[in-house]
């Protein structure tokens, strides 16, 4: 489907608003053909008239000159401000319909968004996504009030200002239609040039916002490695790029701005020339003449309009295409058709054959077979790339595999509407993302309509609430952009009360203490192992010493599990989980 045909899809539900809005531009181009008439009437009819009497159209008595000429005076500015008055409304109106439909395209590009897998993020700038979100999306009013109502105005305009031209002069109606070959040879020329250095312009435009957004989200890196100056000087280059693409832009939309006003300045100067002869052989009246010339500029003025819009739609269809981009991007994770919801489960979990690769050349898990009981915890270890956090993401379906099944309660996971799913898991992850609003709401977010009072026992039972009600707003106080007024152990805590208030049946940590130093670990470990009582819990970490008691351990080395059993029948097998614990405890011997 074309760009075209997708953006007209989006303003189908407004058809009724745009019937009306367009009954407004009638009546605007309407009036605004009426334009020149007082002119012509005082001209050919007053001005020129020594008889002593006046009329004027639909006013009934002779008139003095003076006050034939002060009527006159005023039906032009009766024309203009009923004119005025029904452009303000219709743009209003149109605007409102092209906001609409923004609204509709930014909710379902974010939507889409939120929805695709894990797998499309990581490979995509989150900065892009939000310029097209942001700033491409807004394309799609372009396509309406400088496309479609552009073109339709243009269009009305154009026969009506030939239908008057043609009843003054034939001759000349058809000669000033002489320019619109050249015309259309310019649109043709430099349409496809605007549509390419336009989308150039928004990539080197995307990249500048994501040079800004990056380097501030990172500032605590920035300055600790005072790579200020590297950052300015990447930035510049990015805004130089981007200034460059803009001229080259303007540049060619000067060009084809010229190119039209020159074809419509040599038609106009063919017509004044071809006018003034008719005139001189009395074939037209001076007033006639001023009509005809002022309707001149109303043909040329949407033959002009035209030649714009017709640019302005290839930039916009640019725009279009990269927010399109999005939508049209595939779901390889997305809910079957059948899937179903799950019934509360129990927290078994079956990981039967799998196979994964995040690149087909590269795989990550090989063969992996694991049974868990309800209320089991099982520790997954192993050097990094192993393919731990891998396994995890697999549950809640953040990836799917490449071979093999995951099930819960005995249901492949991909037969279970993902959101029912997932709001039977609680996570935990190594470093806590919050969000920039209050303490309460990021210990909610974990579960929507949660009661104060679940929040505070959730934030006791992880240990953060006595910290919490020591600050000026309690509960109420605000964690920063992505929790930063916060330090790394309070972070964590968060995180946890947000799965104590979630309450899941299968509990996922993933290296919930490596960021910590020993102490605030100890304390972290004590909230956790209270919260690891009841769920189905699967721990990730590095830090051996912390999951060495659980129910098992599973040793992973190249994708596959090459070790299971308790800490202490793994240090009996003198095997890879025994080296890596020695080395953990020979490196805490050395400190």
């Amino acid at each position: 489907m074309s760009v075209y045909r997708r953006v007209v899809a989006y303003y189908r539900p407004f058809v009724g608003s745009i019937g009306g809005a367009l009954l407004l531009l009638l009546l605007s181009v309407g009036l605004n053909l009426l334009k020149p008439w007082p002119v012509k009437y005082l001209v050919d009819n007053i001005l020129t008239n020594q008889s002593g009497h006046y009329h004027l159209p639909l006013w009934h008595g002779d008139l003095t000159q003076i006050e034939a000429i002060g009527l006159v005076a005023l039906a032009t500015v009766v024309i203009h401000l009923l004119w005025g008055i029904t452009n303000l409304l219709n743009n209003y109106w149109l605007i409102d319909i092209g906001l609409r439909a923004l609204l509709r395209l930014r909710t379902e590009l974010y939507a889409y968004l939120q929805t695709l897998p894990l797998r499309y993020h990581d490979h995509r700038r989150s900065s892009d996504s939000t310029f097209r979100v942001a700033y491409d999306s807004q394309a799609i009013q372009t396509f309406f009030n400088r496309g479609f109502v552009s073109v339709l105005g243009s269009l009305l305009t154009l026969i009506g200002a030939f239908a008057v031209m043609y009843s003054f002069n034939p001759m000349l109606s058809f000669l000033s239609l002489a320019v619109i070959p050249f015309l259309l040879a310019a649109i043709y020329y430099y349409a496809a040039r605007i549509r390419r250095e336009t989308a150039q312009y928004q990539q080197e435009e995307s990249e500048v916002f994501s040079r800004a957004s990056e380097g501030l989200t990172s500032i605590r890196v920035v300055h600790a490695f005072s790579r200020e100056d590297y950052e300015v000087r990447e930035f510049s280059r990015e805004a130089r790029e981007s200034l460059d693409a803009n001229l080259r832009l303007s540049f060619t939309s000067g060009m084809s701005t010229m190119a039209v006003s020159v074809v419509m300045a040599v038609g106009t100067a063919g017509l004044i020339y071809f006018g003034a002869l008719e005139v001189m052989a009395g074939r037209m009246k001076i007033g006639e003449l001023w009509v005809f010339i002022n309707y001149l500029a109303m043909l040329y003025q949407p033959l002009e309009q035209l030649s714009y819009t017709a640019w302005s739609l290839e930039g916009a269809a640019a725009g279009m295409q990269r927010s399109f981009e999005i939508l049209d991007a595939k779901n390889d994770v997305a809910d079957k058709s059948d899937a179903r919801d799950a019934k509360i489960l129990s927290g078994q979990i079956d990981f039967k054959e799998i196979e994964f690769s995040y690149q087909a050349d590269a795989p990550v898990l090989r063969g992996i077979d694991l049974s868990i009981q309800p209320g089991q915890t099982v520790a997954l270890v192993g050097g990094t790339g192993a393919g731990k956090s891998t396994i995890l993401s697999l549950i809640p379906r953040f990836y799917d595999p490449s071979k093999g099944q995951v099930l819960v309660d005995g249901m492949d996971v991909r037969d279970i509407r993902k959101q029912s799913l997932r709001a039977q898991i609680a996570m935990v992850l190594q470093d806590t993302l919050l969000l920039n609003t209050t303490i309460y709401e990021n210990i909610a977010y974990g579960r929507p309509g949660a009661t104060r009072k679940e929040v505070e026992e959730a934030a006791k039972a992880a240990q953060i609430h006595d910290f919490i009600i020591q600050q000026p707003k309690g509960y109420l106080a605000e964690a920063g952009e992505r929790g930063v007024k916060l330090s790394g152990g309070q972070r964590q805590r968060i995180g946890i009360a947000r799965a104590f208030l979630r309450n899941a049946p299968i509990l996922l940590l993933d290296e919930p203490t490596s960021s910590l130093d020993m102490e605030t670990e100890a304390e972290i470990m004590g909230a956790l192992n209270t919260l690891m009582k009841k769920p189905t819990t699967l721990i990730v970490t590095h830090r051996l010493s912390t999951i060495h008691h659980v129910d098992r351990i599973c040793v992973l080395e190249g994708g596959r599990i090459v070790e299971s059993g308790t800490g202490v029948e793994l240090l009996a097998r003198k095997g890879v989980y025994a080296r890596l614990w020695n080395a953990a405890n020979s490196g805490n011997d050395k400190s």
